[in-house]
C-alpha cells in the first residue's frame, strides 16, 4: 500500500527524474506543435525579409558620413534610409523583389567591380611607403580588376550561382509539396528533435540561441517552461548531488550520522577530518568531471570536424552552462542526438558540477 513516506522514498530514488523526463518530452511536443503552425511559416519569411532590409539600411547608414560634404547625395541617401527604416510593410514587399537576381545583372556587376577597384586604390594610398609588398599586391589587384575579363568572370560565376539557387529552390518546393501531400510540415526546423534540443537548453540554462520560438504560443509556452522546468531540474540535481555526496562521505570515512557536526570553520579534530574528506571527495568529483569532458571532447572532435581548440572551448562553455551558441554540434538537433547527448553528456555533467558546488559550499561559506 502506497503512503506519503513510500512515495517520498520512490521520488528521491529516481521518481523525480522519471517525472522530469516525461515533462521534458511533453513540453517539447507542445512547442514543436506550436512552432509548426502556419503563423510560424509566415513569421519566418517576414523575419528573413526584415534581416535583409536591416542589412541594406545599415549599409546605407554607414555611407552617411562618407557623403556628408555632398548635400544632394546626402539628402537622397537620407530619404532612402527613412523609407527603408520607417515603413513597416517594407519587409513584406522586399520579399518579392528577387534581390539575388538583381545582383547578377551586367550593369550591377560592372559597378561592383569598379567599386572594389576604387577601394583598393584607397587602400594603396593609405599604406605606408615602406610597405612594399602590400603596395605591390594592391597594384596587381587594381590591374586585374581593370581588365574586362574580370567582370565577365564575376558575371559568369553569378549566373552559375543563380542557376544553382533556382534548382535548389525548385527541389525544396518539390520536397515541400511531397511532405504536404503526406500530411507533414515543410519546415524541419522545429521537428521533435529540434524541440527536445531547445527545451534542454532551457532547463540546463545553457540557452545557445540557435533556435528560438517565433509564434506567440511558442513564446508563452517557453515562459511557462522556464517557470516550471528550471526549478524542477534544480530539485533533481539537488537530490542526486546529495545522494552522491553522502555516498562519497561513507566511502571516504565519514558516516551520515555526522551530517550535523559543528561548523567546519571550528578548529577541532572532527571538523579537520571532515574538511579533509570533503576535499578528497571534491578531488574525486573533479576527476570524474575531467574524464567526462575528455570523453565528450574526443567524441565531438571525431564527429564535428572542429579544431581541438574549438572542441575544448565548446566543452568548457557547455559544462559551465554559458552557451554562447556560436558553435553547436549538428547532431544535437536530431531526435537521437538530443536524447542521448542529454542523457549521456549534458545532464551528467550538470549533476557532477552541482555535486561539486554543494560539496565545496560549506568550506567557503
Amino acid at each position: 500500500m502506497w503512503n506519503y513516506q513510500r512515495f517520498c522514498v520512490f521520488w528521491r530514488r529516481g521518481g523525480n527524474w522519471a517525472a522530469f523526463f516525461l515533462l521534458w518530452f511533453f513540453a517539447s511536443a507542445i512547442i514543436s506543435a506550436l512552432e509548426h503552425s502556419e503563423q510560424n511559416k509566415e513569421l519566418n519569411l517576414e523575419e528573413e525579409s526584415k534581416r535583409d532590409v536591416d542589412w541594406i539600411t545599415g549599409f546605407f547608414k554607414a555611407k552617411v558620413e562618407h557623403f556628408k560634404n555632398n548635400t544632394k547625395v546626402a539628402n537622397q541617401l537620407e530619404r532612402i534610409i527613412n523609407l527603408m527604416d520607417e515603413s513597416p510593410d517594407m519587409p513584406r514587399l522586399w520579399r518579392e523583389t528577387g534581390f539575388e537576381v538583381v545582383w547578377n545583372k551586367p550593369q550591377i556587376i560592372k559597378t561592383y567591380v569598379e567599386f572594389v577597384k576604387e577601394e583598393f586604390l584607397r587602400i594603396k594610398e593609405d599604406l605606408d611607403k615602406d610597405d612594399i609588398s602590400g603596395r605591390e599586391l594592391a597594384d596587381t589587384t587594381i590591374k586585374l580588376l581593370a581588365e574586362d575579363d574580370t567582370a565577365s568572370v564575376f558575371r559568369k560565376s553569378g549566373e552559375d550561382h543563380m542557376k544553382k539557387v533556382v534548382e535548389d529552390r525548385k527541389e525544396k518546393e518539390k520536397k515541400c509539396l511531397e511532405k504536404r501531400n503526406e500530411g507533414q510540415p515543410c519546415e524541419e526546423r522545429w521537428s521533435f528533435g529540434h524541440s527536445l534540443h531547445f527545451t534542454s537548453t532551457v532547463f540546463t540554462t545553457t540557452g545557445y540561441g540557435g533556435a528560438t520560438p517565433i509564434t506567440a504560443g511558442g513564446k508563452l509556452a517557453t515562459i511557462f517552461l522556464i517557470i516550471i522546468q528550471i526549478p524542477f531540474f534544480l530539485h533533481c540535481l539537488a537530490t542526486t548531488a546529495a545522494h552522491i555526496n553522502r555516498m562519497l562521505d561513507n566511502i571516504l570515512g565519514i558516516s551520515s550520522k555526522h551530517d550535523d557536526l559543528e561548523d567546519l570553520t571550528t578548529e577541532t579534530a572532527n571538523s579537520r577530518q571532515r574538511q579533509l574528506v570533503m576535499l578528497k571527495g571534491l578531488l574525486v568529483l573533479a576527476s570524474v568531471l575531467l574524464i567526462h569532458m575528455v570523453v565528450a571532447a574526443v567524441y565531438h572532435f571525431c564527429t564535428t570536424g572542429w579544431s581541438f581548440s574549438d572542441v575544448l572551448y565548446f566543452e568548457f562553455v557547455r559544462t559551465a552552462s554559458v552557451g554562447f551558441g556560436d558553435i553547436i554540434p549538428e547532431d544535437e538537433y536530431t531526435l537521437a542526438g538530443a536524447i542521448l547527448k542529454n542523457l549521456l553528456i549534458n545532464i551528467p555533467a550538470q549533476i557532477v558540477t552541482f555535486a561539486m558546488f554543494v560539496r565545496v559550499l560549506p568550506l567557503i561559506s
